[in-house]
C-alpha cells in the first residue's frame, strides 16, 4: 500500500478558527494604541523616524543627485542628473516597512532573540528605497566596498543610481538581500512562501503593492499560507501596501474601504491588522508619530501571532487546524513626504508621484528650486556628524538612527545568507540503480521511481511543485516515499509531504523559485500545453540568475528542472487546445549559456538527464519526455554513452553501423524517433542505406572509476544548442563534428518533438544547411484535433512514410542515377498510399493499425 492509498474521500472541510458569531466590523484586528503609545522607547520611535527621514532623503538624492549628496555647499544645476531615472511613490512606504522590519529585529536581539529575515518588495521599483535602507545598515559597503560608509563613499553610492555601471532602477541580483527581480509584478508573495519552506527559523517579510494586488498570480499566491507546516516551516508576513494609484489611475484596493478588504483577506484565511496613515493634509510630528506607534504595535502583534501558531506545532504537539496567520493592511498616501504639488498638479496622495516628481529640475528653475526645498524638509543635517562629512573619515551618521539596525550584521536584512549562500547538493541516487531492463517502458513511470528515492534520501531540501497533473502524468510512484503537502486538507496530505498541488502555474513557479534562491531543490512537472503558462516568469528568473552570476558575492543555486510531459503526440484524446510546445523556442531565447533542452528518447536516457538535472546549479533545464509506454532503445550503459555526447550515431538501427548512407535520419524526441527508426526500417528492406542520428540534448556525465557509470558535471558537453552556429552557441558542435554526422551531400532528415522552425533557426547559419535544400526538417506544423496517437504523427508530416518518401526523393535529387533513383517514382507513390490506408484504417476502426504500432517488431534492431 502506497502512503497516497491512505486518503480519503468526501470529507467535509475542517470548521475555520473563525467565530461563527463575530460581525462584520469586529473582523480587522484592534489594539490599544494608547498603551502602545507608552512603550514609545520600547519601540525605538525616535530612531525609527529618524531612520526614515535620512533613508527618504537618500532615495530622493540617489534619483536626482549627481554630486553634492551632502549639500556641503549651495546646491547647483549641476549637481542635478541629467536623465532623471526611477519611481519615488511608493519608497517612502518601503522605507517606513524596512525600518519597522529593522527595528522588530532589533528588539528581539536585545531580549536575546536572533529570527533571521528576508525582506521581499513587490513593488520592485522601489529600489531607490531598498538601496537607501540597504547602505543605512552597512549591506551595500559590506558587498560592494567602493561605496564606503563615509562622506566619499556616499557620494559615489547616490551618483550610482541609474547611471552606467551602477545600480539599476529596478530590484535585482545585484541588491543584496533579493530573491525577487523586481520587473514583472505579481510574483513576490509566492516567492516569500516558497522561501520559508523548510526553513522554521526564517521569517519572510513580503510587500506587496495595491497595484501588483491586481494581478492574477497574487490573487492565488494569497492561498500559500494553506501549504506551510508550522513545524517544519518558518513564516511569511505579508503587508499590502494600498498607497491607492498605479502609473495614471487608482488601484482597486484603493477604491475598496476597510469592510470590503478584511472580508477579502479575512476570507482567504488572514487575522487582518490595519494600519492607517489618516489625515494625509497632516504632517505634524505628533501625526508621525501616532503612525509609527501603530506600525510597530502591529509588527510586533504579528511576529506574538505568528510564534504562538508556531509554539503550537513545534512544543505544544497540538498544531492549530487551519490557523489565521497575521497580515497587515497599510494605507499611506503615494509620494508621502514629497511636494504636496508641482505646477498646480497634485503629487502627494495622486499617480503624478509615481516616478519622477520633478521631471524637469535639471532645466527649470521653479522645479530646481522645488527640489531644493524638497532635500531641506528632511534636516538630514541634524541626523549627521558634521566634523566626520567635513573630514571625510568615518561614518558620520549620529547612532540615534541607527539603533534600530540589530548589532549582529548577519541579522540586517541584506546579509541574510539565505538569500545568497545556502546551496548544498542533493545526495542523489546513481540512476543506473533505476535502469529500465524490459523492451518497452513509460519514461515518467521510470523517473518517478528515481524521484522517490530522491526524496526518500533529502526529506528536507527536496520538494515537486506540480498542477493537479501529477498522477496523471504517471509520476505517482513519488507516492511510495511521501505524499502531498497541503495544511488544509490533512486528510490527503500529511505533515513533511513532499509533492505540492496547486492549479495555480504562477504560485508553483514562485513557490519553486523562492525554495530555490534560498539553496534548495526542487522540480516543476506539468503538461506540455500549459506550462508555458510560467514563461516570462522563467524569462524573468534566467535574468535574476543571469545577473547572479555577475554578481561575485552570489553563490550558485540549484537549476531551474522542468518536467514537460503529456506531450502534443499523446493529446490525440484531448485535442487541439492541448498540443503546444511552444515553450521550447522561448527557452532557446534566452542567455544561451543558461537554457538546456533535453529530449531523451527512451525511459533509460530519461533517467540519466534527470540526474544530471538535479546536479546541475544555475542553468534552466527543461525535459520533454512522454508518459505513455514506449520502446526502450538503449541499455543503462548506451543511454549513458550517449548523454554523454547528447547526439550520436544509433548503429545498431543503422546499414553497416552508418558507413557510407544514402541519408541521414535524425530524430529529436520519443515519439518522433519512433518513426526514425521504423522508417529507416522501411528503407533498408528496399536497399537504401541507412544513418540513424539521434539528439538528446544531455551534456553531462563522464566515467569517473570510482562506479560504474560516473557522475561528474561536464560543462563543455552538448545540448539542442548543438545544431547551431559554433561561436553563437556555447556547445554547438564543430564544423568538423557536424559533417563527420551529417556528411556534406546527403540528404538530411530531422524529426523533430516540437515545431520545425525551431530547429531550422539552429541549422540556419550552418554552411550546409537549409539554404542548399539538402536538409528537411519535420515536426509539428499545428494540424491536432482529437484523433489517434499514431493520426497525430501523420496529420503533421511526421510519420515513417512522409520521412520514407523524402528520404527516396532526396536521394533521387541528389543522385539521379543511383538505383533508388530509377525507383523514386514507385517507391514515393507507395510510401503516400501508405498513409492514406492508414488513415482509412484509424476512421473505420477508431484505432491505429497494429503495423504501426507493433514496437516488438518494428524496434528490434
Amino acid at each position: 500500500m502506497t502512503l497516497k492509498d491512505n486518503m480519503q474521500a468526501n470529507e467535509p472541510p475542517k470548521p475555520s478558527q473563525l467565530d461563527p458569531e463575530t460581525k462584520l466590523g469586529e473582523l480587522a484586528v484592534q489594539l490599544d494604541l494608547e498603551a502602545a503609545a507608552e512603550h514609545k522607547d520600547e519601540y525605538l520611535i525616535d530612531s525609527l523616524i529618524k531612520f526614515q527621514r535620512l533613508a527618504n532623503y537618500i532615495t530622493v538624492a540617489q534619483i536626482f543627485l549627481q554630486s553634492n549628496a551632502l549639500m556641503t555647499r549651495e546646491m547647483t544645476k549641476d549637481d542635478v542628473k541629467r536623465r532623471l531615472l526611477g519611481h519615488f511613490g511608493t519608497c517612502p512606504g518601503l522605507n517606513l516597512l524596512y525600518a519597522h522590519t529593522l527595528a522588530l529585529l532589533a528588539r528581539e536581539e536585545s531580549k536575546g532573540q536572533q529570527r533571521k529575515t528576508i525582506f521581499i518588495t513587490g513593488p520592485g521599483h522601489g529600489a531607490p528605497a531598498i538601496l537607501s535602507c540597504l547602505y543605512l545598515e552597512g549591506s551595500i559597503t559590506h558587498f560592494y566596498p567602493q561605496y564606503s560608509m563615509d562622506s566619499v563613499g556616499f557620494e559615489k553610492f547616490v551618483r550610482a543610481f541609474s547611471w552606467p555601471g551602477g545600480f539599476p532602477s529596478h530590484v535585482n541580483a545585484e541588491t543584496p538581500g533579493a530573491i525577487h527581480e523586481g520587473g514583472e509584478l505579481g510574483y513576490a508573495l509566492s516567492v516569500a512562501y516558497g522561501s520559508i519552506m523548510d526553513k522554521p527559523h526564517l521569517l519572510t517579510v513580503c510587500v506587496v503593492g495595491d497595484g501588483e494586488s491586481e494581478t492574477g498570480p497574487t490573487a492565488t499566491a494569497w492561498h500559500g499560507h494553506k501549504y506551510i507546516n508550522p513545524r517544519d516551516s518558518g513564516a511569511v508576513l505579508p503587508i499590502l501596501h494600498v498607497n491607492g494609484f498605479k502609473i495614471s489611475e487608482r488601484t482597486i484596493p484603493g477604491t475598496m474601504d476597510d469592510y470590503e478588504l478584511v472580508t477579502l483577506y479575512t476570507g482567504y484565511g488572514y487575522q487582518v491588522r490595519f494600519v492607517e496613515y489618516g489625515d494625509t493634509t497632516d504632517t505634524s510630528h505628533e501625526h508621525t508619530v501616532a503612525l509609527n506607534v501603530n506600525l510597530a504595535a502591529s509588527m510586533q502583534w504579528a511576529f506574538e501571532e505568528i510564534h504562538k501558531i508556531q509554539h503550537a506545532a513545534r512544543k505544544e504537539g497540538t498544531p492549530i487546524v487551519k490557523p489565521r496567520w497575521p497580515m497587515i493592511i497599510l494605507r499611506t498616501p503615494k509620494g508621502m513626504t514629497g511636494p504636496r504639488e508641482v505646477e498646480g498638479a497634485r503629487l502627494v496622495g495622486s499617480f503624478h508621484s509615481h516616478q519622477v516628481p520633478l521631471p524637469k529640475a535639471q532645466t527649470d528653475d521653479g522645479q530646481f528650486a522645488a527640489l531644493i526645498e524638497w532635500l531641506s524638509t528632511y534636516k538630514v543635517h541634524e541626523l549627521f556628524e558634521e566634523h566626520r562629512i567635513h573630514s571625510g573619515h568615518g561614518w558620520f551618521v549620529n547612532e540615534e538612527v541607527m539603533r534600530i539596525v540589530p548589532k549582529e550584521p548577519s541579522l540586517r536584512l541584506g546579509m541574510v545568507k539565505d538569500s545568497y549562500s545556502m546551496y548544498k547538493p542533493l545526495h542523489l541516487p546513481e540512476f543506473v540503480e533505476f535502469a529500465i531492463t524490459t523492451k518497452e517502458a513509460s519514461l515518467m513511470k521510470a523517473v518517478g521511481g528515481y524521484l522517490a528515492d530522491v526524496v526518500r534520501k533529502n526529506p528536507h531540501s527536496f520538494r515537486i511543485f506540480s498542477p493537479d497533473e501529477f498522477e496523471s502524468n504517471k509520476l505517482d510512484g513519488v507516492f511510495e516515499a511521501t505524499m502531498r503537502a497541503f495544511e488544509w486538507d490533512p486528510e490527503t496530505a500529511k505533515p513533511g509531504g513532499r509533492v505540492i498541488e496547486m492549479l495555480s502555474e504562477h504560485t508553483l513557479q514562485g513557490f519553486l523559485q523562492g525554495y530555490l534562491l534560498t539553496g534548495r531543490h526542487g522540480l516543476f512537472p506539468s503538461y506540455e500545453a500549459f506550462l508555458g503558462i510560467v514563461t516570462t516568469m522563467i524569462a524573468q528568473y534566467s535574468k535574476f540568475r543571469k545577473v547572479a552570476a555577475e554578481v561575485a558575492w552570489r553563490e550558485p543555486c540549484a537549476s531551474l528542472n522542468y518536467i514537460m510531459t503529456s506531450t502534443l503526440w499523446r493529446q490525440e484524446h484531448n485535442g487541439y487546445s492541448h498540443q503546444n510546445p511552444g515553450l521550447i523556442g522561448n527557452l532557446l531565447t534566452l542567455p544561451q549559456n543558461m537554457v538546456r533542452v533535453y529530449l531523451p528518447p527512451d525511459a533509460n536516457c530519461a533517467l540519466s538527464v534527470m540526474e544530471h538535472c538535479l546536479r546541475s546549479t544555475d542553468y534552466v533545464n527543461l525535459i520533454i519526455g512522454s508518459k505513455a509506454d514506449t520502446p526502450v532503445f538503449l541499455s543503462a550503459e548506451e543511454a549513458h554513452r550517449h548523454c554523454i555526447s547528447g547526439i550520436s550515431v544509433w548503429r545498431k538501427y543503422s546499414t553497416d553501423e552508418g558507413l557510407n548512407p544514402d541519408v541521414v535520419l535524425c530524430g529529436i524526441g520519443v515519439e518522433v524517433t519512433m518513426e526514425i527508426i521504423a522508417a529507416a526500417k522501411l528503407l533498408q528492406m528496399e536497399g537504401v542505406r541507412v544513418r540513424v542520428v539521434n539528439v538528446v540534448c544531455t551534456p553531462f556525465t563522464v566515467f569517473d572509476g570510482s562506479t560504474t557509470l560516473g557522475t561528474e558535471n561536464l560543462d563543455s558537453q552538448v545540448d539542442l544548442m548543438t545544431l547551431g552556429e559554433p561561436g553563437q552557441h556555447p556547445h554547438a558542435l564543430s564544423a568538423e563534428a557536424f559533417t563527420g554526422i551529417f556528411g556534406t551531400d546527403v540528404p538530411v532528415i530531422f524529426n523533430f518533438h516540437g515545431y520545425p522552425m525551431h530547429v531550422q533557426g539552429l541549422l540556419f547559419s550552418r554552411n550546409q544547411s537549409l539554404g542548399r535544400k539538402r536538409m528537411d526538417v519535420l515536426g509539428y506544423i499545428e494540424e491536432g484535433t482529437t484523433t489517434t496517437p499514431w493520426s497525430m504523427l501523420r496529420m503533421n508530416k511526421a510519420d515513417r512514410f512522409h520521412i520514407c518518401y523524402l528520404a527516396v526523393t532526396g536521394i533521387a535529387s541528389r543522385d539521379p542515377n543511383s538505383r533508388i533513383a530509377s525507383r523514386a517514382a514507385e517507391l514515393g507513390a507507395w510510401y503516400k498510399h501508405q498513409d492514406v490506408v492508414h488513415e482509412r484504417y484509424a476512421v473505420a476502426n477508431g484505432k491505429d493499425s497494429e503495423d504501426v504500432t507493433n514496437a516488438q517488431v518494428m524496434f528490434e534492431a
